[in-house]
């Protein structure tokens, strides 16, 4: 019978995942279909249902609703526990058990672009549910991180709980003195919000950042710009800034969502034909 998955998220055109997944299910001789569901807030809960009901085998959640999804999962893993979000949900049985690949994804992307964390001083940019992964990935492995986000308090929620994990962390608001004073000392920079998405507004001002920072932008496309490009990554590199994309990110979380998904660990020969296929997707 064939497997079902899934994309749930508002919105969901823009994703280059069904096209990734797709040629994993054919390369991996698996017989699946991935399907994006554009899903509002008030209808997780039913869409979920919908899900269980025809038995899909799992399936991914992007924005707004990686914190929603972890109450509507019978069990976390403690990954995801930890993070308080979700991002990739496998059925075990009867059950819908949450995962978080955000942050494995990051620090994959991380390795494979030559950028090594340890020790890094790290800025996260945003405070929402990719934020919370992205810092708390880097808790392991930086000397600090610094949260810089719109809402100040948003940012301090975060910063505590990375300095419960056990790394020193700052919290600043967007444009803030200190805001600028961390992404000047910054040795590496994650941008987690949605900001450049539909415009090519900038999050933050990459003059700000010294040239031996490296810079990793989740989003992965900006109107006018080449797939895999953003205005922030193409003024960063300007300044001599060592960059890493988000569509590097998307291919390595959909990688650790299909080792999680078909219980196939190490499928990292796939990153070069699944990168290909996100970007030549329409």
């Amino acid at each position: 019978m064939r497997k079902l998955f899934a994309l749930l998220g508002d919105p969901v055109a823009h994703s280059r995942s069904p096209a990734l997944h797709a040629r994993a299910f054919a390369l991996l001789g698996v017989d699946a279909a991935y399907v994006p569901c554009a899903v509002a807030a008030q209808d997780l809960q039913v869409a979920v249902l919908g899900l269980r009901v025809l038995g899909a085998s799992g399936f991914n959640v992007t924005v707004p609703h990686k914190g929603d999804i972890a109450r509507l999962c019978d069990r976390l893993a403690p990954a995801a526990e930890r993070m308080g979000a979700v991002n990739c949900v496998v059925r075990e049985g009867d059950l819908f058990v949450g995962h978080n690949t955000d942050a494995p994804g990051l620090l994959r992307a991380l390795r494979a672009g030559g950028v090594d964390p340890t020790g890094a001083r790290a800025v996260v940019v945003g405070a929402g549910g990719s934020a919370r992964a992205a810092a708390l990935a880097l808790s392991d492995r930086a000397q600090s991180i610094s949260i810089v986000n719109r809402t100040e308090a948003k940012a301090r929620s975060l910063a505590s709980l990375v300095r419960a994990s056990g790394c020193a962390a700052e919290a600043h608001a967007s444009g803030s003195e200190g805001a600028a004073r961390a992404l000047a000392q910054a040795t590496l920079v994650v941008h987690c919000t949605t900001i450049g998405l539909s415009t090519n507004q900038l999050p933050f001002d990459p003059a700000a950042l010294g040239q031996g920072a490296a810079l990793v932008d989740l989003v992965y496309s900006s109107p006018g710009s080449n797939l895999g490009e953003t205005a922030l990554l193409q003024a960063a590199r300007a300044r001599g800034v060592r960059t890493i994309d988000g569509i590097e990110v998307l291919v390595q979380q959909g990688i650790a969502s299909l080792e999680l998904w078909l219980g196939r660990p190490q499928l990292d020969d796939l990153r070069e034909p699944l990168r290909a296929a996100a970007l030549e997707a329409p």
